[in-house]
């Protein structure tokens, strides 16, 4: 019988109110190790949902921050509707709906509407590591053409990468190996201030002092690849079982691999939504 969506969804759900403030929905994010915050209203009624995407497409800019997250609200950046589905549904449904709708989450509730779960790409990943050993290779299923950067590339270069090629994430390289990966979870929980005083870049030009008066103010530079890079990234050769990338992705709580050959050089990329497609063709 195929795995059903009750089997593998997560639960309780993590919520915010519509008029919280995005610094408590990344801090709940942060807290429990999630990447996706539903939001009610005041009833407790769905509104909408925040996920790592909305934070990096709204939140940042050219001039770093909009404004500060405390003065952001929930409901402000939320996506909807929420999609749902019920737990009696099989994972193939569920990757299924993911991939129509390119969501990385479906609300699971009940026939009463009541939600009781929440099934994400994550949850799917195990789910597949656990149930389809031996029915496919990553190279079935990876991207052979990997957006890169190299470490000196700044912050918003890497943003335009990710929106441009629609992975969410880029690999550093140096001579054609991968050195490090960037994900939208490197991203979100940047703190810019402490990487560019930590890496005490900056200039001096004559402005406007936070006081208001004229003087010699400090310019910082962006941070670069190599600032907010998970560097060392595990690896996985493109005639592995699919299902061993999933497991190796689960155990290490990421959702991404570069693929290497046997010199090690970059030859692909396998993510969570590569294995989501694998689910959809069991």
């Amino acid at each position: 019988m195929p795995p059903r969506v009750v089997t593998y969804m997560s639960s309780p759900v993590i919520t915010a109110y519509k008029n919280d403030n995005l610094a408590h929905v990344r801090n709940l994010m942060m807290r429990h190790h999630i990447g996706k915050v539903v939001i009610t209203d005041s009833n407790g009624n769905v509104s909408g949902i925040i996920s790592k995407s909305d934070f990096i497409r709204i939140v940042y800019n050219r001039k770093r921050y909009i404004k500060p997250l405390s003065n952001i609200m929930a409901y402000e950046i939320m996506s909807y509707p929420v999609y749902a589905i019920q737990p009696g549904r099989t994972i193939k449904a569920a990757a299924q709906a993911m991939l129509r709708r390119n969501i990385g989450s479906l609300l699971v509730i009940e026939k009463s509407r009541k939600p009781v779960g929440i099934i994400t790409k994550a949850d799917l990943i195990r789910a597949y590591a656990e149930r389809y050993h031996g029915k496919a290779k990553v190279n079935d299923f990876m991207e052979p053409k990997v957006p890169t950067v190299q470490k000196t590339h700044n912050l918003y270069y890497v943003i335009d990468l990710m929106n441009e090629t629609r992975l969410g994430k880029v690999v550093v390289t140096e001579g054609n190996k991968p050195v490090g990966v960037i994900t939208k979870s490197d991203i979100m929980f940047l703190n810019m201030e402490s990487v560019t005083r930590k890496r005490v870049k900056y200039y001096k030009r004559p402005g406007v002092t936070g006081r208001g008066f004229g003087g010699v103010i400090r310019i910082y530079t962006l941070p670069l690849a190599g600032d907010i890079m998970t560097p060392d990234p595990i690896t996985i050769r493109p005639n592995e079982d699919l299902a061993h990338a999933a497991d190796v992705m689960v155990k290490n709580g990421i959702g991404t691999l570069p693929v290497v050959d046997e010199h090690d050089y970059l030859v692909g990329i396998l993510t969570k939504k590569h294995i989501i497609q694998a689910i959809r063709r069991m």
